[in-house]
């Protein structure tokens, strides 16, 4: 073999190696605020996928960098981008005891920011996948930006908001931070959510989560003009016992993962790719 041939073959492992490991790039998301992404440019003929790590996480998260690997090399644009949580270029999980001032609506401007980017690199065909609490954030954004140019969401173990609480201690829990807010005040709370017991927010950050009651997100499920396809494991031990039926009256697809817990680990990574590239346009 010439040299020139090995010269070649060897651009060509880097090249390779590149697209595996990504590239990070960083986003100013608002004013004094870069954030970051891992990002690797696939076929222009695909769609470009970004996808969303859960809560208090970052695009490391191993649901979204396994999935994200698996997904460059089936030939996809993917963006992962770690949502700064008020913390520039922010590159660890953020703790439960930490003071959480992040609301959604700053989620919201994120993401809205990262598909702006995208476009303006020339991708016009835009996919979200989420994972856990991100997918009810890219949910919450398409609801909220009904003139969004993305063509599709891909909702992973989609969880319903319970909180542990009924509907009337919810609704209690709403209307105090409301009237608090009301008042002017924006006092430091602590209350149980997700895996954080407690999570400590102000009342701002928390209501904005309070919000999205599981009647809220069957109901932006329901009517999101986004075309949409849910997938959840069997064994997904984080969600309300109702919750897969409630999904199923919807309506919507609904791929559920036989054996899989709410991460897709293990054996169930390679299918979750599958299933994953199957909704893809």
């Amino acid at each position: 073999m010439g040299w020139e041939r090995i010269a070649l073959l060897g651009a060509a492992l880097l090249l390779a190696a590149q697209r595996a490991a990504g590239a990070i790039v960083t986003l100013e998301v608002a004013e004094g605020l870069p954030a970051r992404a891992d990002y690797v440019e696939g076929d222009p003929g695909k769609p470009a996928l970004l996808m969303l790590h859960g809560f208090l996480q970052t695009h490391e998260f191993r649901t979204i960098r396994r999935l994200a690997e698996g997904l460059r090399d089936e030939g996809y644009t993917v963006l992962s981008p770690t949502l700064s949580l008020g913390i520039p270029m922010r590159k660890q999980s953020l703790a439960c005891e930490a003071i959480h001032t992040h609301t959604l609506d700053d989620a919201h401007r994120e993401i809205g920011a990262w598909v702006s980017w995208l476009r303006a690199r020339g991708h016009q065909s835009v996919v979200l996948v989420g994972h856990s609490s991100g997918s009810m954030v890219l949910l919450s954004y398409l609801y909220a930006h009904a003139g969004s140019p993305v063509i599709k969401l891909v909702a992973i173990s989609l969880m319903e908001g319970r909180w542990e609480l009924d509907r009337a201690e919810h609704e209690r829990l709403q209307a105090s931070l409301r009237a608090q807010i009301a008042a002017g005040d924006n006092p430091l709370i602590s209350h149980d959510f997700s895996f954080c017991k407690p999570l400590r927010a102000t009342a701002r950050s928390l209501l904005s989560y309070v919000e999205w009651t599981p009647d809220r997100i069957l109901n932006a499920i329901d009517r999101v003009p986004t075309e949409l396809v849910l997938i959840l494991g069997s064994r997904d031990k984080r969600l309300g016992p109702d919750w897969l039926r409630d999904l199923r009256e919807i309506g919507r697809p609904l791929d559920v993962i036989e054996g899989a817990n709410h991460f897709m680990d293990g054996e169930f990574e390679f299918e979750l790719l599958d299933r994953v590239v199957n909704a893809l346009p």
